[in-house]
């Protein structure tokens, strides 16, 4: 009996989509793009205003312009996708969990001011060099720039309040100043930064995770003010920090 049921749910779910040429619509969400093109402007009269699970997963798709009226990527949809130039709308409001995940080529994006939500490895393993997050984003989520060794600089966000756990894991940035009124860092946030050499943590900083630093082997300077509640190995196999860290 179960297997009637999950079968006719997605028979009503397939029964839905539109196919308008190469581009599968259900509803507002655009489901699965069909065709080959290397280079792409999503057509405005899709009438879309999501981008769906996996739409563009694993294509070979390097360039695309996404149009106004979307406000959501959603989970994997460029997921280790050979894109490495990518046109987000003004008003897009979230990217969802590994949309970007694996992209090697994606070396930089711009994201737009709306965006009030990016989604737990977002980036994850993606080629990017450097990054600004919108200013009103206020937590970065776990593992959003996980393994992003080539991720140099960044640009952090004023109302940042929170990062997550393994956000920055084994990423390139070599120096970091976090805005003021961050509040907490998670475990293993920055650990394996092999290239960070310097860090300002804000007087506002309420805790630190567990093993958050630990393997930044050539971490020397770092301020951080006497209130802060420091995790177990929070930075661990940090030899230039004095042995109280």
């Amino acid at each position: 009996m179960l297997f009637f049921v999950i079968t006719a749910v997605l028979f009503a779910q397939q029964s839905d989509e539109v196919v308008r040429g190469d581009y599968v619509v259900r509803g507002t969400t655009l489901v699965r793009y069909t065709g080959k093109e290397a280079v792409l402007n999503i057509p405005s009269n899709l009438g879309i205003t999501e981008i769906g699970y996996g739409a563009f997963a694993k294509s070979g798709l390097r360039r695309v312009k996404i149009p106004a009226g979307v406000r959501a990527i959603r989970t994997e949809a460029f997921a280790q996708s050979a894109v490495e130039e990518v046109q987000l709308p003004a008003g897009l409001l979230s990217i969802g969990d590994r949309a970007f995940y694996g992209c090697a080529n994606l070396l930089g994006i711009i994201l737009p001011s709306s965006i009030s939500y990016i989604g737990g490895g977002a980036f994850s393993f993606s080629g990017l060099t450097t990054i600004a997050l919108p200013d009103t984003l206020e937590h970065i989520a776990e593992k959003t720039f996980y393994g992003c060794e080539k991720l140099f600089s960044i640009i952090m966000p004023g109302a940042l309040a929170h990062i997550g756990e393994g956000a920055f894991y084994s990423s390139g940035l070599t120096r970091i100043t976090l805005p003021e009124g961050l509040i907490s860092i998670g475990p293993a946030a920055f650990s394996g930064c092999l290239g960070l050499t310097g860090i300002v943590l804000p007087s506002s900083l309420i805790s630190i995770g567990e093993r958050a630093f630990a393997g930044c082997t050539y971490l020397r300077t770092i301020r951080i003010s006497l209130k802060t509640k420091i995790g177990t190995d929070a930075f661990f196999a940090v030899p230039g920090l004095p042995s109280f860290f």
